[in-house]
């Protein structure tokens, strides 16, 4: 199982995602309008599937194109936020 820290090291520009997150995180409490939906959907996946997953491009760190690292990243960044939808991305 690979883990986050994992993630990060092969990857260093997830911290930056984690950093966002946890701000985003910050901003959803004081505002009753947020969505987690739109914000998984137009900001956190557009941004993790660059970095791990299937779609990742390149030829270094294979281990972030795999279905494991891509659910230890959604995993891990959507644990920061609210809890409402999150159990539901994917």
């Amino acid at each position: 199982m690979i883990t986050w820290n994992e993630l990060v090291l092969a990857e260093p520009r997830l911290r930056d995602l984690e950093e966002q997150a946890r701000a985003e995180a910050i901003k959803a409490q004081g505002d009753p309008e947020w969505s987690f939906s739109a914000y998984w959907s137009y900001t956190l996946r557009p941004a993790v599937t660059l970095l791990v997953g299937w779609k990742r491009s390149g030829a270094d760190a294979p281990q972030l194109r795999t279905e494991e690292a891509w659910h230890a990243a959604i995993s891990h960044l959507i644990g920061l936020l609210p809890e409402s939808e999150g159990a539901l991305a994917s």
